[in-house]
């Protein structure tokens, strides 16, 4: 990364911390608070059963605003400039599906975890596979024990077998959001942190949610789990913004931009060349190069060592007797 490339991260780095976002970016999230708030005073304690339209809707409506707000922060749909942004945004969008698919969850209960799934598995890609460290791992199997012991008698076997590829999944997804995370201050942007404080707090609600719903009523659970999960899906959202992997891609936009603009101008600089010039150039070149040639001693050397390989062979043939090279005749053994 050169010096300029450099100066721009530490700016954005700085520009990136909690506070600073929030500020330059309020008016863009205003409405996600408002829907948060507006959600909260509707549905303070439990799921409005009486009409699941109502609560479908109030309940979808912040992930909708994160969603608007990516968009109004700035996403190319075509390219590779912004493939953070796009699956960021592709990840909330598999989300705000598995919200409506859960309202109705006597029927589409396993539809909506695999909305969600698919969900971490977007989230994972965008945050990449590099660096990869393993020796995180052991760190993301612990709670999927505790996890699965805390279920392993409450879930039947159809039904478990979806709930654990999910935990799986939400662990490999936060496992990928603290491996991004690099500690030396110029390699550290506070995006890579949102990413995994939020794969955190998603851990976290759907352990609340799977303890209140399998396990045992928590008192104000709708609180509790609707909190840590909007406040997920908000730091996953925010990671966004001037996130290091679009950074990097513009900067090597910007590059081939430069390139692409200097081929162009070399290009007319040629077409402004006359065609019997440009031949006469050639011959010239051609003339003087065979002329350089000629005049090395390198080729006078190589003459000599030819005509020296020639004589010795000559001397060969005289030295040795001819009936080396002639096949004795086999004379049958009844004569």
């Amino acid at each position: 990364m050169t010096s300029t490339q450099l100066k721009f991260v530490t700016q954005t780095t700085i520009l990136t911390k909690l506070p600073s976002v929030l500020k330059c970016n309020g008016p863009k999230l205003v409405p996600f608070f408002k829907t948060v708030a507006i959600f909260f005073i509707l549905f303070p304690k439990a799921k409005y059963r009486t009409a699941d339209m109502f609560y479908l809707v109030f309940k979808c409506l912040p992930i909708c605003s994160l969603i608007l707000f990516i968009l109004l922060h700035g996403i190319n749909l075509r390219g590779f400039e912004y493939s953070y942004s796009r699956r960021i945004l592709t990840g909330l969008a598999f989300s705000l599906l598995g919200d409506a698919l859960l309202v109705y969850d006597h029927a589409y209960f396993i539809h909506g975890v695999v909305a969600f799934g698919i969900s971490h598995v977007l989230y994972a890609t965008a945050y990449g596979m590099r660096p990869l460290r393993v020796f995180m791992l052991p760190f993301m199997v612990l709670p999927m024990i505790v996890i699965y012991l805390m279920l392993s008698g409450v879930l039947y076997k159809p039904l478990s077998y979806v709930i654990y590829a999910y935990i799986g999944l939400t662990m490999f997804m936060i496992w990928r959001a603290m491996a991004r995370i690099k500690i030396d201050n110029n390699e550290w942007t506070w995006t890579r942190f949102y990413s995994f404080l939020g794969g955190i707090l998603f851990a976290t609600s759907d352990a609340l949610l799977a303890l209140d719903r399998f396990v045992t009523p928590l008192t104000h659970s709708q609180i509790l789990v609707m909190t840590t999960y909007y406040a997920a899906q908000l730091l996953i959202a925010l990671s966004v913004v001037d996130s290091r992997e679009d950074t990097e891609m513009n900067f090597r936009v910007i590059q081939e931009t430069d390139i692409i603009k200097l081929v162009q101008e070399h290009g007319k600089r040629l077409s402004q060349i006359h065609c019997d010039d440009l031949i006469a150039l050639v011959s010239a070149k051609r003339a003087f190069i065979q002329q350089t040639v000629a005049n090395t001693p390198i080729v006078t050397i190589l003459m000599e060592k030819k005509v020296q390989l020639g004589q010795n062979i000559v001397l060969f043939f005289n030295r040795t007797p001819i009936v080396l090279f002639i096949k004795p005749i086999q004379r049958p053994k009844g004569d």
